[in-house]
């Protein structure tokens, strides 16, 4: 499976606490509860891994990928606890939470990503009927 990344996951807290706690120097206020309801209840410890691939995908095919590979898309709060845990690794390229998705105003379906430079971390919304670009990362779990 490659690298893993440990992280815990507390489902219990709201996402603005979760947000709040990662210390981003920006979110969009679209990112929250409301529009992104838990999936999962409880607490976690999960391995998480990060794919990269090496030419354009669409979120479906994406999805359909990881899953042939055993594992299922991040949702939003176990991305911004893993910005948590890893706050530097948004630096190296943006990562992509597939496993939530909210539609807007104008019924476009949205995601929650991390990016960062060397002047800050973000935790943005992509649109992802499109398809994503071979820097993007997407974050996974094992099913």
């Amino acid at each position: 499976m490659g690298k893993t990344y440990p992280i815990n996951v507390d489902y219990s807290k709201s996402l603005a606490e979760m947000i709040k706690a990662g210390k981003y120097d920006y979110y969009e206020h679209e990112i929250n509860g409301k529009h992104f309801p838990r999936k999962f209840k409880g607490k976690s410890r999960l391995k998480a891994k990060l794919v990269q691939y090496d030419h354009c995908m669409s979120s479906k095919r994406i999805v359909a990928d990881l899953a042939k590979r055993g594992l299922r898309a991040a949702t939003v709060h176990e991305l911004v606890a893993f910005g948590e845990r890893y706050p530097n690794e948004q630096r190296k390229g943006s990562i992509v939470a597939l496993g939530s998705v909210w539609r807007d105003w104008n019924r476009d379906r949205c995601v929650a990503h991390l990016y960062g430079n060397e002047f800050g971390r973000r935790l943005e919304l992509s649109y992802c009927d499109g398809d994503w670009r071979a820097r993007y990362r997407f974050l996974a779990f094992r099913k």
